[in-house]
């Protein structure tokens, strides 16, 4: 597998045909780890991040997070190969412009990816067409099982998993969805899914993620509390009491506005 055979079909995120996929264009788990013996990645030398990247290459090869995995040395990667990775969402910005020892795995139809030397040694994700969370958790749960027996992680038996930022500490786990609300925006109804979402601690970001910005009424949502709940429970939470409700808020302005346009051309 190279990376030139990604060009070739549309990436996960934008195949359009999973669940409820005319407004959740995907569904994401990320999982954020870091080896045991190791400092965060802001406190590791040159030496050390080499060898957090060569020993999770070696690992993630050997395990095989999908039939084919492709492994891609961002360090010695040129600048529009590391591009195509960000708009795939297969890495994040950050990680592409960053230096140093750097790399990502990626499962051959995408679904599954593995940053390596990011914010963390390991950001694990699952991405899935539509409205699949329970799907993306299987998947992602059974490869961080299959990293976990050949690695050891930072482990804390009262907090969890450490990681650099203390807002993934305990189950590492970030859930987001990205969902395309062109008829709340239109109507002017999106401020009330922001604020539904600020209520319960939600974070609201643009098509890239953090720092960005909604473009085209592209919209992520994500959890922002990691611990004291586990990763079914805060799977669930989000599956059953958020997006139903902002996809159902969707649906009313779209019906509204053809309502409209249908009257104005009557």
């Amino acid at each position: 597998m190279k990376l030139s055979d990604l060009t070739t079909h549309a990436g996960e995120w934008l195949r359009g045909n999973g669940p409820m996929s005319e407004v959740v264009i995907s569904s994401r788990i990320r999982l954020a780890r870091n080896l045991a013996g190791f400092p965060f990645l802001s406190r590791c030398t040159r030496h050390q991040r080499q060898a957090v990247e060569a020993r999770a290459r070696e690992t993630i090869l050997d395990v095989g997070i999908a039939p084919k995995t492709l492994y891609v040395d961002l360090e010695a990667a040129p600048e529009i190969d590391r591009q195509l990775l960000v708009e795939r969402h297969l890495i994040s910005k950050p990680h592409a412009g960053a230096e140093g020892a750097r790399g990502v795995a990626v499962g051959e139809n995408e679904t599954a990816s593995i940053m390596v030397n990011e914010e963390d040694h390991l950001r694990i994700q699952v991405l899935r067409s539509g409205l699949q969370l329970e799907e993306a958790w299987d998947q992602i749960n059974r490869i961080d099982d299959l990293l976990e027996s050949k690695l050891d992680y930072s482990f804390h038996p009262r907090f969890g998993y450490l990681s650099a930022c203390p807002t993934n500490v305990g189950t590492g786990i970030r859930v987001s969805v990205m969902l395309h609300l062109p008829a709340l925006k239109l109507t002017g109804e999106i401020e009330k899914v922001f604020r539904a979402a600020k209520e319960l601690r939600l974070a609201v970001r643009g098509l890239y993620g953090e720092g960005t910005e909604a473009t085209g009424d592209f919209y992520q949502i994500s959890n922002q509390t990691t611990l004291g709940k586990t990763e079914e429970e805060i799977i669930s939470d989000f599956r059953s009491l958020v997006i139903p409700k902002i996809i159902d808020y969707e649906h009313h302005a779209r019906k509204t506005q053809w309502d409209m346009d249908a009257d104005d051309h009557g």
